[in-house]
């Protein structure tokens, strides 16, 4: 009975096993999921297609796919070498069918596992490539790698074929390069191939410095030191960019990128406007992190986007505008804290030498809660100005750097708030101001002059030294009347900056020379033995040196591809409210509530000119009483107006511009372009943007046509200009002429290779012509430089369903 009972149950156990090893077996066909089953003896394939299949698991080893039609689509990462043997990490996608009903190495198959066996198939097929592939063309976003997307495809179908597996798409969609082992190769290669350092640099910015101002003060003699390097060294006039926001200029001279690449373009951060701009906000390396990856020791005192400080080991002081007495490294804090000038500790004596001001005064100014007080800010500027020079030489007294990069932000204050009381005294500007205030701008130049001739003393002679501002100020007759009150001041900035260069490989020259802002990076760099990176489209100033060539042997074409510029953590920052009040006193922070006009005045003429005093003053007269008449709606006697000035001084732009400006308003299109082309003829100050802003108000108007015409028109004055490519490649887009897009686009991509803008629009041309791997190529490439896309990175995803 008992041995009855145990054979029922065993024969009951034994046939739940095998219902359960039925039920295991089959599967049911998916819309979502592709089943296949593997012989693991013959290696025939057997796909769960439109009924219920039997997959035994003793017999087949079974795979499970995400479905994209009829094919299995499968995301892995392998790890390769390039050609240089740097390690390579590549996130890859295929898409393939198993047709031909037999996979040839099954038994290695279930061997290895189906995840290893692919990764092992990729990894062959696409080592084949890519160990003939430079390390270049996979760092830069604008490598002809892209080009090569066939190839890897025609490839990796050849040889995953011979495996049974029929492949109808590959994508390469993200390519992470070692950096570590990507700068150890560079630095073998430039030991290998390029030249030692030729000497050290130094490079001072007095903000905002003017050459009619140092004209003025050098012949006053109250600017000894930089008189003296003028005579013995050479000059130039820096061609400034726009608009004349510090921290994009700095950048720009810092990186050797134009602001699209390195995107530093306020004095806010980009993502955070309420956040101060930092390093964080900053794209791409600056010189104090390059230099030193390459056995170059450095130093930055006082440089916009330097703070919080990267890994680099460069020494790194304070932030502009405040006297915030950050230092990096930490451990260097007992040895220079002692240097660091606190604003408390300047007292009347100290700064009666640049005010004429009384002891009450200044104990008044000082001690009221006013924080835009001009002699409270004076007091603050001349603090930070000399702590950032006293700690800046005793760092440098402890490291010698090959690379040093000091900056006077002080000047450009001092030129806003003192600037109107400069001598002589003029009309509205009152008594009272300008008997406290008519010393400070000779007098704070002439502190500065003291303090470069202090740096002169301790510099090595084999330093070259680069004396510059990234622009000028508008300055004799022509300055403003008032200090800034809460509306914008960057119209008083002017084009150029000065350069001064001095040493004892410069080539002394007293010939006028013009040079741009990212033509200091790549000179910097050659300086110290090193290459400019291909991104960086500026020149070389030889024409200052004796003998200064390009390092060439070793090709880079991003710094940003190897050098690691994350921040480290410190617990020193920038105020944010201190800050934006000290910005928003000398007018770089405007009160958003100001409106502007787009009417352009004459106040004083600005240049040498045929009429006579009395015309330009009837000339101005006309053109700012058509601005008036503008502003009450009175168009037709505003465009009078503007016909009167350019009778009599028929020389300037700005009535053309005007006129042009009314003329659109009123939809007379072909005069308004003959009136803006006219302006332009008559040399319009910063014409470029000016294209780009006329051809914006057509595209507005859904009027694509004629905003090409004015973009072709502009790409033929300006053919150089990263704007007018990139704008005028939109505007081609826009009007279905996807052929001349395109063109225009890569024209635009090959001045400037960073930029996004560019990388997203040729993406979103390849998404309307359907070409969605070629699309995909360029949005991986505008991630790689700019992660936090979240549009882009929706669209990519989007746009993957179609492969």
């Amino acid at each position: 009975m008992l041995r009855r009972r145990f054979y029922r149950l065993l024969l009951l156990l034994v046939c739940l096993l095998g219902l359960m090893y039925v039920l295991v077996s089959l599967y049911l066909p998916s819309s979502r999921r592709l089943v296949v089953g593997v012989n693991k003896n013959s290696g025939t394939v057997r796909t769960v297609a439109q009924t219920i299949t039997f997959l035994p698991p003793h017999q087949f080893y079974r795979l499970s796919f995400d479905k994209r039609g009829q094919d299995a689509q499968r995301d892995g990462i392998i790890r390769i070498n390039s050609k240089e043997n740097v390690p390579l990490k590549l996130a890859y996608r295929v898409r393939f069918s198993l047709t031909k009903g037999r996979l040839p190495d099954s038994r290695r198959l279930v061997s290895e596992g189906w995840t290893a066996w692919l990764n092992a198939r990729i990894t062959e097929a696409v080592r084949a490539v890519t160990t003939q592939v430079p390390i270049e063309d996979f760092a830069s976003p604008t490598s002809d790698f892209a080009s090569r997307r066939s190839r890897f495809k025609n490839t990796v179908a050849q040889h995953l074929a011979r495996s049974g597996l029929q492949v109808t798409a590959f994508e390469i969609e993200r390519i992470e390069i070692d950096r570590e082992a990507l700068l150890q190769f560079k630095r073998a290669d430039l030991r290998r191939n390029a030249r030692g350092a030729m000497g050290r640099v130094a490079i001072f910015t007095i903000e905002g410095a003017d050459w009619e101002l140092l004209s003025e003060l050098s012949d006053d003699d109250r600017i000894p030191n930089l008189k003296a390097l003028i005579q013995r060294g050479t000059t130039a006039s820096v061609q400034t960019i726009q608009p004349t926001v510090a921290p994009l200029l700095a950048t720009t001279i810092a990186t050797g990128l134009n602001p699209d690449r390195h995107g530093v373009l306020d004095f806010t951060d980009r993502n955070d406007k309420s956040a101060p701009v930092s390093s964080l906000s900053r794209r791409g390396p600056a010189l104090w992190e390059i230099a030193p990856a390459f056995a170059r020791s450095a130093e930055v005192v006082n440089w916009w986007t330097a703070w919080p400080p990267s890994k680099s080991g460069a020494l790194i002081f304070d932030t502009p505008v405040q006297n915030s007495s950050n230092l990096y490294p930490a451990e260097l804090s007992p040895r220079l804290s002692n240097a660091v000038v606190s604003e408390s500790s300047l007292g009347y004596d100290q700064v009666r030498p640049f005010l004429n001001i009384t002891p009450a005064e200044f104990q008044t100014a000082v001690s009221s809660a006013d924080a835009v007080s001009p002699i409270a800010t004076f007091r603050s500027v001349l603090a930070k100005t000399w702590s950032d020079h006293r700690v800046g030489i005793a760092g440098y007294r402890l490291s010698k750097p090959m690379l040093l990069m000091v900056s006077f932000d002080g000047a450009d204050t001092v030129n806003h708030l003192f600037g109107p009381y400069h001598p002589p005294q003029r009309d509205d500007v009152s008594d009272d101001g300008y008997r406290k205030y008519w010393p400070a701008v000779a007098s704070y130049y002439s502190e500065v002059d003291r303090l470069i001739g202090e740096w002169m003393k301790e510099l090595p002679a084999d330093t070259t030294v680069m004396i510059m501002s990234s622009h000028g100020m508008r300055w004799g007759k022509d300055r403003p009347k008032a200090p800034p009150q809460g509306g914008s001041a960057l119209s008083v900035h002017r084009n150029p900056g000065v350069f001064i260069g001095y040493g004892n490989q410069i080539l002394p020259s007293r010939a006028a020379h013009k040079m741009a802002l990212i033509d200091v990076a790549p000179t910097a760099l050659a300086i110290l033995g090193l290459p400019a990176a291909k991104e960086m489209t500026g020149k070389i100033i030889d024409w200052a040196f004796k003998g200064l060539t390009p390092v060439t042997s070793v090709s880079v074409l991003s710094y940003g591809d190897f050098i690691d510029t994350r921040a480290v953590l410190t617990r020193s920052s920038v105020e944010a409210v201190p800050y934006r009040q000290a910005l928003q006193q000398i007018g770089h922070l405007p009160d958003l509530n100001v409106a502007s006009t787009p009417m352009l005045d004459e106040d004083e003429a600005t240049e040498k000119s045929t009429v006579t005093p009395e015309q330009w003053g009837l000339y101005a007269y006309h053109n700012n009483v058509g601005i008036s008449l503008k502003t009450q709606g009175k168009s037709k006697e505003a465009i009078q107006e503007f016909d009167k000035a350019i009778e009599i001084n028929s020389s300037r732009p700005v009535p053309y511009l005007n006129s042009a400006m009314l003329l659109f308003e009123k939809a007379q299109y072909t005069a308004a372009d003959e009136a803006f082309f006219s302006a332009v003829n008559r040399s319009l100050p910063n014409a470029e943007r000016y294209f780009i802003d006329y051809a914006a108000a057509y595209r507005e108007k859904k009027m694509t046509t004629r905003a090409v015409n004015i973009l072709l028109k502009g790409k033929s004055i300006f053919p150089q200009s990263y704007a007018i490519a990139a704008n005028l490649g939109s505007a081609l887009a826009t009007a279905d002429r996807y052929t001349e897009a395109v063109t225009e686009l890569e024209r635009a991509l090959g001045i400037s290779p960073g930029s996004t803008l560019v990388l997203n629009n040729l993406a979103t041309i390849y998404i309307k012509k359907k070409d969605y791997g070629r699309a995909l190529d360029y949005w991986n490439r505008s991630l790689a430089i700019e992660p936090q896309q979240a549009a882009i990175r929706s669209a990519v995803e989007a746009v993957r369903s179609h492969l």
